[in-house]
């Protein structure tokens, strides 16, 4: 049986479109849906928290995080680090604050980080930037009590790139307990061969060098304790899927301890749009992941 590179240069562009293998809407309408559903998630959530925006990181423009605090925020508490998605050149954490209100009601926080996406972003500044942003909260904030990452296809990237992370270079070791990657990309050498890449301009160096199945440590005692979940919609193409599985084994094989979540009835968009909702299964999953730590 045959890879991605024995595919045929249309396949390999269909099988790295999201938006064609959804069955509720067609690929243009299901990427606007996706916007229209998080920016009006974000409002009611920026609406309904105690919240801090724009919080600067670092110099650069694109280097702020929204902090949304838990409705009780006395003491310390856990976070949620939200990486958002959008294949490295659209989105932003303008729209990536939906999450809280499920979060913040049950002594969560929230932060959306943002970074420099393509063109004015590359891959090796997108992969430093957001693991200078967690470096941040552990230096900045001491009262957050555990960091869990949750990141969303790019986004689900960049979070299995902070898992790989020598922090010696930073200073800092945080706490990350858990994270949680959401129908992401793995294996970022397929990506060369289809459009995604006209803006992102990576050689196979650069995709070598930030492919986290490529980077991945024996667990470690603190990584050993780090709870990874990596959840695929049903309609998730054949291969984002296959690049899952593939993660969680490699994590699995190191001594990472790792789960899968298969969801039902989902495609790449909804399946994070939907924590939203208090009673949506990945909401309660992350959730049950904090709370019971």
């Amino acid at each position: 049986m045959g890879g991605w590179w024995d595919m045929a240069a249309e396949e390999l562009e269909q099988q790295y479109s999201p938006s064609r293998w959804s069955p509720r809407l067609g690929p243009d309408e299901v990427i606007q849906a996706h916007l229209a559903a998080a920016a009006a998630g974000t409002q009611r959530a920026r609406a309904g928290a105690q919240t801090s925006l724009h919080v600067p990181y670092g110099d650069g423009d694109g280097e702020k995080l929204d902090i949304y605090l838990p409705t009780d925020p006395s003491g310390t508490f856990p976070v949620l680090v939200y990486i958002h998605g959008g294949y490295w050149q659209c989105l932003s954490k303008d729209e990536s604050g939906f999450a809280a209100p499920s979060l913040v009601s049950q002594g969560v926080g929230l932060v959306a980080v943002g970074y420099d996406i393509a063109p004015k972003g590359h891959m090796d500044a997108m992969v430093l930037q957001v693991r200078r942003s967690i470096a941040f909260l552990v230096e900045r904030y001491d009262r957050i009590r555990g960091i869990y990452l949750c990141g969303h296809s790019a986004g689900a990237h960049l979070a299995a790139m902070v898992l790989a992370t020598d922090w010696t270079e930073y200073g800092v070791v945080p706490d990350i307990k858990g994270a949680v990657l959401v129908s992401g990309v793995y294996d970022l050498e397929p990506i060369l061969h289809t459009y995604v890449n006209d803006a992102l301009h990576m050689s196979r160096e650069v995709a070598q060098r930030n492919s986290p199945l490529l980077h991945i440590a024996p667990a470690a005692p603190a990584a050993a304790a780090c709870k990874v979940l990596v959840a695929m919609a049903q309609h998730d193409s054949p291969e984002f899927r296959r690049q899952s599985r593939e993660y969680v084994l490699a994590l699995r094989a190191a001594g990472w301890s790792v789960s899968m979540l298969d969801l039902a009835g989902v495609d790449h968009f909804d399946i994070v749009e939907k924590l939203s909702e208090d009673s949506y299964i990945l909401t309660q999953v992350i959730l049950n992941m904090i709370l019971r730590a």
